[in-house]
């Protein structure tokens, strides 16, 4: 199989310390679990310099990625990649790959789009699994206490702010209000085949509060927890109430009173970086095998991965043979 992998960043110049880490440390995971396979990996010309870990040598862009893509898809029998949501790119690129016929390692892009707005998720979720209360931007009503106003397209914690009702500021368009639940901020990592889902890990996130903002830090994967069991229900029925859902999915929660789902994230999330260094199988095969429609019986993970924003990348720090973190 001729595999095209690239992470949309690297791949198209964008000039941006808290993307970069986290996108070029997912592509040298991507890299390291795909590299039995004849691969081919995009680099923009303004990152020719960085040196990506792999086996083999990027292929650098010189101008539009989506152009390239247009010209080159049809060489591949399968793409993998990962993008944010922001300004609806991981939607667009999943599309893309889709129109040139080539095997997609992911998402559908019906189900991207979805998972893409969090307004478009909510509505499709509701009644499903516990949620969030959400507001009207034009018309609130009585709010709670202490609010959350975030970008319907963000990631990762870029753009939340949290605020008194009293303090609102005149709200964007592309923005929602959320109430803010006390609880504890935690992802599911799941392989689904794009009607049945499999919870692999509770993942605890690092959510660091700097004023009114919020800033994520990385996390401990796997975690075990009181609501472990609770979460990863309510994970598998979010996921599983949206069809298209395929490959590596993350489930973003709070853990309160009882989980509740902040978001979907149709695409390889962070603790993909940490898991796949703990994983007794090869993660990478193990989600090219659910898009094809093969979920595993269960994925053991053996140790702990500790993960956190560094100067060049992600680090991750593996302790073996101990529990996983409470």
């Amino acid at each position: 199989m001729k595999l095209l992998v690239f992470e949309y960043a690297t791949a198209s110049g964008i000039e941006d310390p808290e993307i970069f880490l986290e996108g070029r440390s997912m592509l040298e995971a991507l890299l390291a679990d795909f590299r039995d396979f004849e691969i081919e990996f995009l680099l923009s010309e303004k990152f020719s310099d960085i040196e990506i870990q792999s086996n083999c040598r990027p292929t650098i862009i010189t101008g539009s990625l989506r152009e390239w893509l247009r010209e080159n898809l049809h060489r591949f029998d399968a793409c993998i990649f990962i993008a944010a949501e922001e300004d609806m790119e991981l939607y667009k690129l999943t599309e893309l790959v889709e129109d040139s016929g080539v095997l997609l390692l992911g998402s559908g892009s019906e189900a991207v789009r979805i998972c893409s707005d969090k307004r478009m998720t909510y509505r499709v979720l509701k009644g499903a699994v516990p949620l969030i209360k959400t507001y009207e931007r034009d018309d609130p009503g009585e709010l709670p206490s202490k609010v959350l106003i975030k970008p319907a397209d963000g990631v990762a914690c870029q753009g939340i702010r949290i605020l008194e009702p009293g303090n609102l500021p005149e709200i964007p368009e592309n923005m929602i209000i959320q109430e803010f639940v006390e609880g504890e901020s935690v992802s599911v990592s799941l392989l689904s085949d794009g009607k049945r889902a499999l919870p692999l890990s509770l993942n605890r996130q690092n959510i660091i509060i700097r004023g009114d903002s919020l800033e994520y830090d990385g996390g401990v994967t796997p975690v075990d927890h009181r609501m472990m069991d609770d979460a990863f229900r309510v994970a598998r029925r979010a996921v599983e109430s949206i069809e298209g859902l395929r490959g590596y999915v993350g489930v973003d929660m709070i853990l309160a009173d009882k989980p509740y789902v902040v978001e979907i994230n149709s695409r390889i999330t962070t603790p993909y970086i940490g898991l796949r260094r703990i994983s007794e199988g090869n993660l990478g095969h193990m989600v090219l095998q659910s898009v094809m429609g093969e979920l595993p019986e269960r994925v053991k993970f053996n140790g702990t991965a500790y993960f956190r924003k560094g100067p060049r990348g992600m680090l991750v720090d593996i302790r073996r043979g101990t529990e996983p973190g409470n």
